[in-house]
């Protein structure tokens, strides 16, 4: 299945992130309250709202699939469809926000060491592109707001940047030179 990413399903899949992130709100609003996180899960540092999310959740969705969009024009400034590694990205990021989340509210302490683990596999895959952030902040969304995965997300993917151009290839360089 080719799925093309034009404006127009820009909007629609923007729309939809919105349409949910709204829906998710409004049922934390009918249970109680919006729930408030304190950053770095620590009480002396100020709370931040879920609320937030309705606001950042939707324009990084837009910023990812403009993104998307323009890394998959052809040289004939036609629309190439979304690649499968694009894909597998955002789910992959999806499903280990979602695992890490579970693991954060549970009484063990295995989402320290998945965590790590991240760093690793930052040397060989590219997990600092905008789809691998916006599966994981979606994913994060409803167990800690639109706020804290949108700042750890994005700190995240500046070390894994770091990681992956830098590190990487500092380290493949000294290997080429000491097979001369």
């Amino acid at each position: 299945m080719n799925f093309i990413l034009n404006s127009k399903t820009k909007g629609i899949l923007t729309a939809i992130i919105t349409f949910l992130i709204l829906i998710m709100l409004l049922l934390e609003h009918f249970r109680g309250g919006v729930v408030s996180h304190h950053l770095l899960a620590n009480e002396n540092l100020p709370k931040i709202s879920n609320w937030w999310g309705i606001l950042t959740i939707p324009v990084i969705s837009w910023f990812t699939f403009s993104n998307l969009q323009k890394r998959n024009i052809s040289k004939d400034n036609g629309q190439e469809p979304i690649l499968k590694s694009q894909l597998y990205g955002f789910i992959g990021a999806f499903i280990f926000g979602i695992i890490m989340t579970i693991l954060f509210y549970s009484s063990l302490e295995i989402h320290n060491y998945l965590l790590l683990l991240t760093f690793a596999l930052a040397l060989f895959i590219p997990i600092y592109k905008p789809e691998y952030y916006l599966g994981f902040i979606l994913s994060m969304a409803y167990g800690f707001g639109g706020i804290l995965p949108v700042i750890f997300g994005f700190i995240l993917i500046v070390v894994y940047a770091i990681e992956y151009n830098l590190i990487r290839k500092g380290f493949l360089f000294v290997l080429s030179k000491m097979r001369l």
